[in-house]
């Protein structure tokens, strides 16, 4: 491995946390970087490996481009895609086929290995996510963030689709029938041969925290799982790499005689009083798991926490018991603060609870964004520079830079154990209501389209981004940016892509929604394609930011505070004439206007 790559490390930022150049990094002083052409959020579990063990299929979402990788000769090839397309996931079948979602483009391709070349474009769903081939059957399912899971026959003609529930994922095919994995809750929906669904969630767990000395104390914090970038099959069922978020307050400030008046995401001791809480694997209020599902998709066990791993990008299991976990938080080199791929075995991964026993962490010459294995060679893919690891020789992918400090800042470890990635995974939200001492609840807010919504904050209470980072910088453990580094995240976070649209729904439904919509005065303040006017009202009781409504469907809970679960709930304030005005609306014009908020 080339360790004579050095790479900056930067903090990561947030608009509900700050962001930092650690100013001890003796990297600081790289040119910054913005693309006028900016790289997209990194989404991860990009790379597969041909049925035969011959080729490693890597799809690169920042230049548009599939590359096939013969894993004996490391022969480069080169499959172009059209622009914005935004490569995703990756099936391979026994012919020597393999398949690719192109998140943004609605379609999956399919390649040719031997040849290297695109032999066909298949119309999918508009916002394609997860694939998986049945070997068996020969058929394709696709996992789509709008709800819909697609299969496609052997000739790859659409053959079922099912509504399912918004923001799906993944798909594995066990004896069971099909996993499907829900991006923001972690949640696993099991579809049976004859379409029966059934749902079931991953485990809270509750942390003991330590001393100085790492000797349990009488301390607990609760977490709930959410945010499963990736699931993969695994010895008959599937694996799962998710984060946890901390639920309720704060442990410490339990047995203090009065609430705190600040608060911290970061890892670093939490002590109020004579009361301190240390997280028992050095983690902050988010960290990563890895769960072993069985082939109904429950789980097996409660994960053990991964120490320091920051951004969960990716899973991969061998046929011999190897586990690979990928991280994006930390950009490598020799300046690190926490893992870019650890490597286990499946009897510590599965172990229940505690921290993960790692086996293998390496610093790699790039950020880690997906891993596979080819027999028992652990293959790992790289961006920034583009380049594919097998086993310890490094293979270079080649293309234009795709450098954009913007990007690294949102991505990369704060030192405090979190990104903004952490709490608004692919530019959006986690969909967590975070519950501090110091401050009311609060669901996470989507990015999207929210750098040109000023004022910032819950409340819109802070004037410009500038002044967000600079006031909550102790949040993030990371000191202020320079100038041009926040110019440069600014103009990141500008161009980041909306969300994707909730399910087509029927469109009459739809178009007397939008009435119905406008009649109750919603329009007032949800305007635009976002469906936000950027402003702060006083709603229920409270001053608040008007959230945007693109994507709506895919991110429950609802409210500022989550304290609605559905979007029948969330209208509640409409009913009695507080939020909204629905009063003397019929069933009708209440089930067309939901369908109208489901469809944005």
């Amino acid at each position: 491995m080339n360790r004579s790559l050095r790479i900056l490390a930067l903090t990561s930022c947030a608009l509900l946390a700050a962001c930092g150049l650690n100013r001890n990094d003796p990297f600081h002083e790289r040119p910054t970087v913005s693309l006028a052409d900016a790289p997209p959020p990194i989404a991860g579990g990009t790379l597969e490996v041909s049925v035969d063990g011959g080729y490693a299929v890597v799809a690169d979402p920042d230049l548009d481009r599939v590359l096939l990788v013969d894993l004996r000769t490391h022969e480069v090839r080169e499959v172009a895609l059209p622009t914005d397309s935004e490569p995703g996931r990756v099936a391979v079948d026994a012919a020597g086929r393999a398949y690719v979602a192109l998140r943004r483009a609605g379609r999956v391709v399919e390649i040719d290995l031997e040849r290297g070349s695109l032999t066909r474009s298949l119309e999918a769903c508009a916002s394609p996510r997860g694939l998986a081939l049945d070997g068996a059957t020969d058929r394709l399912h696709v996992a789509c963030a709008d709800g819909t899971l697609l299969t496609l026959d052997p000739d790859r003609a659409p053959e079922r689709s099912l509504a399912l529930a918004p923001d799906l994922r993944d798909v594995v095919v066990t004896d069971a029938g099909l996993v499907v994995s829900r991006f923001r809750s972690a949640d696993l929906i099991l579809v049976s041969a004859t379409s029966t669904l059934s749902a079931t969630a991953l485990p809270d767990v509750t942390l003991t925290g330590v001393d100085e000395a790492g000797e349990p104390t009488e301390l607990r914090q609760s977490y709930r799982p959410g945010v499963a970038p990736r699931m993969r099959s695994a010895r008959g069922g599937a694996v799962v790499i998710h984060q946890r978020a901390r639920v309720g307050r704060e442990a410490v400030f339990r047995r203090a005689s009065r609430p705190p008046s600040g608060y911290t995401y970061s890892n670093r001791p939490v002590t109020y009083e004579d009361v301190t809480w240390r997280d028992p694997c050095g983690n902050a209020v988010v960290h990563a798991a890895a769960s072993f599902l069985g082939e109904d998709g429950a789980a097996l066990h409660e994960a053990p926490s991964v120490p320091g791993g920051v951004v969960p990008v990716d899973v991969a299991t061998s046929e011999g018991g190897r586990v690979a976990l990928a991280f994006a938080g930390e950009p490598g080199g020799d300046f690190r603060y926490g893992p870019q791929v650890v490597e286990t075995d499946a009897a510590r991964a599965s172990r229940a609870g505690g921290c993960l026993d790692v086996e293998r962490d390496e610093a790699y010459p790039g950020q880690a964004v997906a891993v596979a294995y080819a027999g028992e060679t652990l293959l790992v893919q790289l961006r920034a520079p583009a380049g594919l690891m097998i086993g310890d020789v490094h293979v270079p992918l080649g293309g234009p830079s795709t450098r954009d400090s913007g990007h690294e800042v949102f991505h990369l470890d704060t030192g405090g154990g979190i990104a903004c990635a952490s709490c608004h995974p692919e530019g959006g939200d986690d969909g967590h209501v975070w519950e501090f001492a110091a401050v009311r609840p609060v669901r996470t807010l989507p990015l999207e389209g929210a750098v040109a919504m000023a004022p910032y904050h819950r409340a819109g209470d802070v004037a410009t981004l500038e002044d967000l980072m600079g006031s909550l910088a102790e949040q993030m453990a990371g000191p202020p940016l320079e100038p041009e580094v926040l110019a440069a995240v600014r103009a990141w976070l500008e161009r980041l892509p909306a969300p994707p649209a909730g399910p087509t729904l029927e469109p009459a439904a739809v178009d007397e929604g939008a009435r119905v919509f406008a009649a109750a005065g919603c329009d007032t303040c949800h305007v635009g394609p976002e469906g936000t006017d950027g402003q702060s009202h006083d709603v229920l009781g409270a001053r608040w930011q008007t959230p945007p409504l693109r994507g709506l469907a895919l991110r429950p809970p609802y409210l500022h505070d989550g304290s609605a679960a559905t979007l029948e709930e969330a209208l509640v304030g409409a009913e009695t004439g507080e939020h909204g005005d629905l009063r003397g609306a019929s069933d009708a014009s209440r089930a067309a206007l939901l369908a109208y908020l489901r469809s944005r």
